[in-house]
């Protein structure tokens, strides 16, 4: 029985499949920004561009790596929050949604909001406004810790004064719990929550500044403390304060993914790029016969192909490229490799033009030939 040969309408069928499913794929781009547009200015309507091909220019490689690549590097500092007890809410709650937005970490952070670590508790209430404070204020103030002091405290008119065991809460059973959101401010002698005053919802109607501003009545204290435990105010503050430390985790494991990703992409296309610029010096062709990167076509693979095949088996990215599976991409095709080809022709006219605006002569080197009535 002799093979049946696909028609030519079946075979312009699967080549069309074929070609969809590419442009479905993600592009280069896609982890790149795209380098900024060059505006040829009018200089280069008077001089005659010479065929110029890639070559290895350290500086033109990183140029084009870094038009690339744009984003910046954040410094993010580690944040060992307080862990209070959780705490669940009535049925009848209202809906916490709006205060969580109303706490998310800002990106810009200020840096003029830094605590002066030479003097004693720079976490201290009385160093701060009521207003509430920006991320990174806040971030500083937990990664410090409470201000929790042991001192001689003053006494008041009435011969009362704040004691330490205020800082835990006595079980019946006779052990002692660190009430972490309980502060002593040396500079209003009062005591504060630390947790509604860094995440109390100051918009909601039912919101009192007692235990934001503070509380010196040392009489009463021990009531007012276990009406303040559970209030509302402050066991939605709680809430809002743990979810966003886990939403602060959260973004610095996906920041550190991507910046991981980011990396890697970098260093494959500098190492692309490289290739690229090794092999067009020498006028070395770079494509073969082959259809696609993969084992089937190994044999009929250009001087490209074999070359990032070659460096593969010495260099961890490329080989950890090489060895994702056939259908992740590998951005080895033709067609990155032109795109490559045509941003570094672009690079190396800037530069030839750049240095001849710069210069205060330049010279035009052309060649002719002459023809039968020896005229040029």
């Amino acid at each position: 029985m002799s093979k049946r040969v696909p028609s030519g309408c079946e075979k312009r069928k699967k080549k069309k499949e074929e070609q969809e499913k590419i442009l479905k794929l993600p592009k280069i781009n896609s982890f790149f920004s795209s380098a900024v547009p060059y505006e040829e200015n009018t200089i280069n309507s008077n001089i005659t561009q010479p065929n110029t091909k890639p070559t290895a220019l350290n500086d033109t490689t990183l140029n084009i790596i870094e038009s690339f690549t744009t984003e910046p590097e954040h410094s993010s500092s580690k944040v060992i929050p307080n862990v209070e007890p959780s705490i669940t809410l009535n049925d009848t709650t209202s809906d916490k949604s709006d205060i969580i937005e109303t706490f998310t970490p800002e990106p810009a952070l200020s840096s003029s909001t830094d605590l002066d670590l030479t003097c004693h508790y720079p976490s201290d209430r009385g160093k701060f406004s009521d207003k509430v404070l920006d991320a990174q204020t806040k971030r500083l103030i937990m990664s410090f810790g409470p201000c929790k002091p042991d001192i001689n405290f003053p006494r008041n008119d009435s011969n009362r004064k704040f004691s330490i065991e205020y800082y835990f809460m006595n079980t019946k059973s006779g052990f002692k719990i660190p009430r972490t959101w309980l502060c002593y401010s040396i500079i209003l002698d009062m005591v504060y929550c630390e947790t509604c005053w860094l995440f109390a919802d100051r918009l909601n109607k039912n919101y009192y500044s007692n235990w934001v501003d503070g509380v010196n009545d040392w009489q009463h204290l021990a009531q007012k403390i276990s009406k303040h435990e559970s209030s509302t105010q402050h066991i939605e503050a709680v809430q809002v304060r743990s979810l966003w430390n886990k939403n602060k985790i959260i973004d610095e494991q996906l920041e550190r993914q991507i910046s991981e990703e980011a990396d890697f992409w970098r260093n494959v296309l500098e190492r692309i790029i490289k290739i690229i610029l090794f092999l067009t010096t020498g006028n070395t062709a770079l494509r073969g016969k082959e259809g696609k990167f993969g084992d089937c076509n190994k044999f009929a693979e250009g001087n490209f192909l074999r070359t990032v095949r070659l460096l593969a088996d010495y260099d961890p990215v490329l080989n950890k490229l090489i060895s994702n599976d056939k259908d992740c991409v590998k951005y080895l095709s033709h067609t990155i490799v032109n795109e490559l080809i045509e941003i570094l022709s672009s690079e190396i006219v800037k530069k030839i033009c750049d240095e001849i605006r710069t210069s205060q002569y330049f010279s035009l080197i052309m060649d002719s030939t002459q023809d039968l009535t020896k005229v040029d």
